[in-house]
């Protein structure tokens, strides 16, 4: 399994890959990102855009960073892996690809939003030693 930084090239497959997993959905208005979104992800130097692959892509992972005075911290965004390879390492390998850039960075925090109710997302993000903080309600209006 290849963990590498995605490209333009990949943007497609990734947005297709990404529409199909409901626990990537942020409303029901927006529910995953928009293509151009993960585009300019490809260029940005505080996104990581990465991509499993193994023949095929199969996962992704982007996180954004993000700076302040006293340092920098990382959002992780998103994290998926296609169904016929998950249990096989693929949401670790990417995470560990990602830790390491976040090292020398600098970066020594990382920070995830989660559904309360997906049970299984929760359950992963604890098993890779992530705690609960505090609870939000996402909140949204039309402008």
């Amino acid at each position: 399994m290849k963990i590498r930084r995605a490209t333009k090239k990949d943007v497609s497959e990734i947005y297709s890959f990404g529409k199909k997993i409901s626990e990537l959905d942020f409303s029901s208005k927006y529910p995953f990102h928009q293509r151009s979104e993960l585009l300019e992800c490809i260029d940005d130097k505080n996104s990581i855009l990465l991509v499993a692959e193994e023949g095929e892509i199969t996962g992704f992972l982007l996180a954004k960073l993000i700076f302040r005075r006293a340092g920098g911290w990382c959002m992780l965004d998103n994290i998926a892996v296609k169904k016929e390879f998950r249990g096989k390492g693929v949401s670790d390998l990417l995470l560990k690809n990602l830790y390491s850039v976040l090292k020398k960075k600098k970066i020594h925090y990382v920070q995830v939003l989660e559904e309360i109710h997906h049970k299984n997302t929760r359950a992963f993000w604890k098993h890779q030693g992530f705690y609960e903080t505090k609870k939000f309600i996402w909140a949204e209006r039309e402008v």
